[in-house]
């Protein structure tokens, strides 16, 4: 059974502008204002970038005084994605080595979702 926040989750993250929001968090060392953590991205709209963000707070991103940086979701999130999880063209085309997660020679999948059971 697929809940409201499995989906929530998946749909927040499957936007390259709010991979990148994730990504420039986790480079950071310290929290950032939104003025820096849109240049760090590279938007140029304000009200574009606003709206992306959004979607990423609360589960994935928390606003301080200080600015914005990642929940201990968020952080996880990023972690299990590893430092070498790119947003774009894979670069894993033509590779021949079995998948990380699963195992298999010819894994084809983007994504591996590993589901445990709640409290």
């Amino acid at each position: 059974m697929v809940t409201e926040e499995f989906t929530g989750a998946l749909s927040a993250l499957a936007n390259e502008t709010r991979v990148k929001i994730l990504r420039a968090l986790a480079d950071a060392d310290e929290s950032l204002s939104f003025t820096e953590l849109k240049s760090r991205v590279g938007v140029t709209d304000p009200g574009r970038f606003n709206y992306h963000l959004s979607e990423l707070l609360d589960q994935f991103v928390r606003e301080s005084s200080e600015g914005y940086a990642l929940t201990y979701r968020g952080e996880g999130l990023v972690v299990a994605g590893g430092s070498g999880v790119s947003v774009g063209e894979s670069d894993l085309a033509g590779e021949t080595s079995d998948c990380p997660v699963c195992g298999e020679a010819d894994c084809d999948r983007l994504v591996h979702v590993h589901l445990a059971a709640g409290p």
